[in-house]
């Protein structure tokens, strides 16, 4: 077998297919060409938009409308193309465009044909699987929406955070609306899931200043009712209420303190609970956070600049992915710490808070003593005051929340519009049909390659010695192909005419003007002459592996040829089966080697003359029961070594080498054998042939190719000398191949 495949074995395989080639290469462009110039024309509109990870800040208190989630994550990037392409942002376009209404998401209608042969097709497969109806979304239609995801394309520009918004459309005018309108509503939803975490905070306050505007109200109330009761109009402090006035102001002071403390705790922990950690003061006055965000925010940048061009086992690829999944660890860390020291922050002003009141109690109790009616009014005086000062405080935050709230920031903004495109983007005319072309020239040559494969058949003398590793003697063209002789006895005739010299060029037989046929057949008699050193083989064996393969042809005009040469020529017809020397050089077959080796006839007296030159002939004879015994005895050994003294040269036609097993036992008496291999015989019945003989020990001198078709591409070289011959025999030009 060969070792592989080269450049001119490619070639060689092209050519060979080279029809079937270029009908898929045809097929396939015209097939493209009816597609394309049968589609819709599409017009693509596009506009870009910038996507930050935090939005500007408007307000100098930077904790309250601060916003940030895991925006340098690439869950964030993300989500944030996911909510590009969501339903409800698709229906919200379609609600404010009325597409609903318009061709272009509604019927089939205006589609192209192939949209349209396609939407049959879909409606057939699917058609058990639409029972119910589609559920709508904001009132617009699932399958409107469904057309409009289906011409919107989100594509983010890598290494940028800009991500270009695309819509299809057959006019260009209204895709560039309707792309416009699309990052117009996506911004405006930006804006409003980013108050909602501010929305939950102020509701929060809003309920605690309720509460915080009730008690100052009943606090007001016992007040006045106290001061009532006693008639108090204006309370002068004694010295000896000094010590003990100044312990209750340090202790009501430090219950404000504490209470409020314990609200903005309390305010804190629910924006733990609503994630919301970046609003939070300690994590904007944390130095680890505020030198990790931009750490992991520049890691994260770094990682993605280097993915796009290395694999991910590149080590500084891997190192910068450990690097971000520490700071993102250390990060997260942080952020739970926070988390955790609000929680303490609040329980110990919630503590504290308790310790204060329960003191501010016991200090009651002692000031009562002293003096109940300066307590008790400064008492209700003071807790007038710290609800006054707590209501205060707490609606200024929630002013300042609702202020941020009010704010239209967003980290998102649109940097180019899209406007009307010049050219359509669908269908690309030229581009289709180049890679339909490309594809179907891959296929075609892949097709070609795996035909060649799976062809088992000897094509070319390379391939005789690559497979069978014999050396090949000539190359035999299938001439009937050429001049169609009406029958297999003109063509053995007309060949043995011309080879004898009989026969003149006056155009009255089919080979009078095929010289290239006679140069065939003279050169497998050189390559015999010549097939070992010292003298060449006396007796040789002409045989196939199986019928039909040309082996009596062969022998008839090898034996005519070696005759050429003024050497005495025997040709012996071995195929006691079925005998054709006979009939192909037109001789009588009454008498033969049959009757020979049975002992009825002497093997001097069974030869017949040829055409008055050196070619003698021993037919097969009569038909006898027993040809396997007859050509394997020593009778037959005795009647070639008879021949040897008598004649130079003996060519033996024998039956095929897979049907016949006597073959075997004459190739073992012939000097060399000679293995005819027509073009369309399997080569593992022909190597089979060979081995056999190997295995008996005959010397097989070589294989003749027989019956190629000259016109294949694989034997242009001898179509192309035969044509030349021809023309220039006759004086004339010789026509292509």
């Amino acid at each position: 077998m060969s070792d592989g495949i080269g450049l001119a074995d490619c070639w060689r395989i092209i050519r060979r297919y080279r029809r079937l080639i270029v009908t898929l290469l045809s097929v396939a462009l015209l097939l493209t060409g009816v597609v394309v110039f049968l589609s819709e024309r599409n017009f693509t509109a596009s506009a870009i938009v910038l996507i930050e990870p935090e939005p500007p800040q408007v307000l100098d208190i930077r904790e309250l409308i601060s916003e940030s989630g895991s925006t340098d994550d690439h869950d964030y990037y993300k989500t944030q193309y996911d909510l590009l392409k969501s339903r409800d942002l698709a229906a919200g376009v379609i609600r404010e465009l009325n597409l609903e209404s318009t061709e272009l998401l509604g019927s089939t209608g205006s589609a192209g044909f192939v949209a349209k042969i396609w939407a049959i097709f879909a409606r057939f497969f699917n058609s058990t699987q639409e029972l119910a109806a589609a559920p709508e979304t904001d009132g617009v239609r699932s399958s409107a929406i469904d057309a409009y995801l289906g011409r919107l394309t989100i594509e983010p520009l890598i290494g940028t955070r800009l991500v270009k918004v695309s819509f299809s459309a057959p006019d260009p005018r209204l895709a560039a609306r309707i792309a416009n309108a699309h990052v117009r509503h996506f911004v405006q939803q930006g804006i409003q899931l980013r108050s909602e975490s501010r929305r939950a905070a102020v509701e929060f306050l809003e309920n605690q200043l309720v509460q915080i505007r009730q008690r100052v109200q009943q606090s007001e109330a016992a007040l006045n009712t106290y001061r009532h009761q006693k008639g108090i109009v204006a309370f002068d402090v004694e010295d000896t209420n000094k010590i003990s006035q100044g312990r209750m102001e340090d202790l009501t002071r430090a219950l404000t303190e504490a209470e409020t403390k314990r609200i903005n705790a309390e305010s804190q922990m629910q924006q733990v609970k609503n994630g919301d950690y970046d609003s939070l003061p300690q994590v904007i006055a944390n130095p680890a956070i505020t030198v990790l965000k931009p750490q992991v925010r520049n890691l994260q940048a770094e990682y993605a600049n280097l993915s796009t061009a290395f694999k991910p086992k590149y080590p500084k690829l891997a190192e910068l992915k450990a690097q971000l999944k520490e700071s993102t660890r250390s990060l997260n860390n942080e952020m739970k710490q926070v988390a955790k020291a609000i929680l303490r922050d609040y329980s110990a002003a919630a503590d504290q808070e308790r310790e204060l009141r329960t003191e501010i109690s016991a200090e009651k109790e002692r000031d009562l003593a002293q003096n109940d009616a300066s307590v008790q009014d400064a008492t209700l005086a003071r807790e007038v005051e710290t609800n006054r000062e707590l209501y205060k405080n707490v609606l200024l935050r929630m002013q300042q929340i609702q202020i941020g709230e009010q704010a239209p920031v967003t980290n998102i903004s649109v940097v180019d519009r899209a406007a009307p495109p010049l050219r359509p983007s669908t269908p690309k005319k030229k581009r289709d049909l180049l890679i339909s072309g490309l594809l179907a020239l891959v296929c075609g040559i892949a097709l070609a390659f795996i035909l060649d494969h799976l062809d088992n058949r000897l094509k070319t003398s390379e391939e005789v010695e690559q497979y069978l590793r014999l050396p090949n003697l000539a190359v035999a063209p299938d001439f009937a192909m050429l001049h169609r002789a009406t029958t297999s006895q003109q063509r053995f005739d007309g060949v043995r005419k011309f080879l004898l010299g009989s026969e003149r060029a006056t155009g009255t037989s089919p080979t009078a003007h095929e010289p290239g046929r006679g140069d065939v057949y003279r050169s497998i008699r050189t390559a015999l002459m010549f097939s070992r050193a010292g003298a060449p083989p006396q007796k040789m064996l002409i045989t196939s592996a199986i019928e039909g393969e040309g082996k009596t042809w062969t022998a008839v005009h090898a034996a005519t040829a070696f005759a050429q040469t003024g050497a005495k020529t025997l040709l012996i017809d071995a195929d006691l089966r079925r005998a054709q020397c006979h009939e192909a050089l037109g001789a009588d077959n009454s008498a033969g080697l049959s009757e020979v080796l049975v002992g009825q006839l002497e093997p001097g007296n069974s030869v017949r003359y040829i055409e008055d030159r050196n070619l003698f002939l021993l037919s097969a004879g009569s038909c006898v029961p027993n040809p396997a015994e007859l050509l394997t005895s020593n009778k037959m050994l005795e009647v070639i070594r008879f021949f040897s003294e008598q004649y130079q040269y003996i060519l033996i036609d024998s039956a095929p080498l897979m049907y016949a097993s006597d073959t075997v036992g004459i190739a073992t008496m012939a000097d060399g054998v000679v293995l005819v291999a027509g073009s369309a015989t399997p080569k593992q019945s022909v190597r089979r042939a060979a081995e056999r003989l190997a295995l008996a020990g005959a010397n097989v001198l070589g294989v003749v190719l027989n019956r190629v078709d000259i016109h294949h591409p694989d034997h242009r070289e001898y179509t192309r000398y035969y044509f030349t011959y021809e023309g220039d025999r006759r004086g004339t030009v010789a026509p292509g191949p």
